[in-house]
């Protein structure tokens, strides 16, 4: 049973989905915010999924490399 996702596993695979359809909308409406938004959500659901990270500490790795990543 070891080759089942973990419950944040499956979190993170959902909340990319939920990325890659902001993100989808945002380029369809033309809306800067809710592409980047989409994006934000996608890199946090691939930690969730990847690392088992828990959605607090998945956000906060994403927001703290956005705020490092900034000019």
């Amino acid at each position: 049973m070891s080759g089942l996702p973990s419950a944040a596993q499956l979190c993170g695979q959902c909340k990319q989905q939920i990325g890659v359809v902001t993100r989808a909308w945002g380029h369809f409406t033309d809306n800067q915010r809710l592409i980047k938004r989409g994006q934000a959500l996608r890199l946090a659901g691939l930690l969730q999924a990847r690392y088992a990270f828990s959605r607090d500490e998945a956000d906060a790795q994403v927001k703290a490399f956005i705020e490092k990543s900034k000019c």
